[in-house]
């Protein structure tokens, strides 16, 4: 076991390395992907974003897969000395340029910190409550076979006829005890195949069409999606509602000072540069030398 000094102190690095390999979803030669890159990721969504992905296993996966490859090139471009080339060091400082004009202008531009008032917030509420209309959700259960984007006729029929033996079991059976047992998609599997209460919009599509077919308790046939295939069981429909203004407060607080902040800056720009006066001679000069 390697070891090595530190501090006076004699550390094994078997424990480190086991511990650091514990987060890693993905490896490639070049890079790799970690918890905590997804958990970053997952965050920068909208919740309705994440919704939908908890709901589909194989769209998780492609971003796993997305995410280790765009680091891996990112790694080979670094390793061949691409980053310093003229034309992309041109573009990283415009994009350091736009971020430091970006958060200055954010910065001087801010709305008071009492924006906006109670009031205020109510009156938005009030206006606009078919945004604040939470969509019509399903609670659903599913069995999910895994079946690859390249497989073949045979490959897909084969995993398609198991889904269907599987769907049949479980309209007689114990549908929960089946998802345990069968179902490749390990989150919901652990639950029984339970998928929790999902608005209808952020369904794959094949999915809802099949849930909307289903009374509470039934189970559907084979769906495919691009991932795989799933049985779907319907355990209830929660019809649409307008959520509670204590629910979306925050959120209104957030559009209403983003809305302001862009009114102050689009107001703070025309005051620097709006009436400056333009060379127009020059500026045709400045279009033919680019072309």
């Amino acid at each position: 076991m390697k070891k090595f000094v530190l501090a006076g102190w004699l550390v094994s690095m078997m424990p480190l390395v086991a511990m650091a390999q514990s987060d890693v979803i993905a490896n490639a030669p070049q890079a790799s992907v970690t918890q905590a890159d997804i958990e970053r990721l997952l965050k920068s969504l909208n919740p309705d974003g994440r919704t939908r992905l908890a709901a589909d296993p194989g769209a998780m996966d492609q971003l796993v897969r997305s995410t280790l490859a765009q680091k891996a090139v990112l790694a080979e471009a670094k390793a061949k000395g691409w980053d310093k080339q003229p034309q992309v060091r041109t573009a990283l400082e415009q994009a350091q340029r736009d971020v430091v004009v970006r958060s200055y202008l954010a910065s001087v531009n801010a709305p008071p910190a009492d924006y906006p008032s109670d009031a205020e917030i109510q009156s938005a509420y009030d206006q606009n409550q078919s945004a604040f209309t939470a969509p019509r959700a399903l609670h659903l259960a599913q069995i999910y076979l895994e079946a690859p984007a390249n497989s073949d006729a045979a490959t897909l029929e084969k995993i398609r006829k198991q889904a269907a033996d599987l769907a049949g079991r479980a309209r007689g059976g114990d549908f929960a005890a089946l998802a345990k047992a069968n179902s490749q998609d390990k989150t919901s599997a652990a639950n029984g195949g339970d998928m929790g209460v999902v608005p209808e919009t952020m369904l794959l599509p094949a999915i809802r069409q099949a849930a909307d077919a289903l009374k509470p308790g039934q189970v559907s046939a084979p769906v495919q999606t691009p991932s795989g295939f799933h049985v779907v069981k319907l355990i209830d429909v929660k019809g649409a509602t307008l959520r509670p203004l204590a629910d979306v407060k925050e959120q209104i607080r957030t559009t209403l000072r983003a809305q302001r902040l862009q009114q102050n800056v689009q107001a703070y720009v025309a005051k620097l540069a709006g009436n400056t006066p333009i060379n127009e001679d020059a500026l045709k000069k400045a279009l033919a030398a680019a072309q």
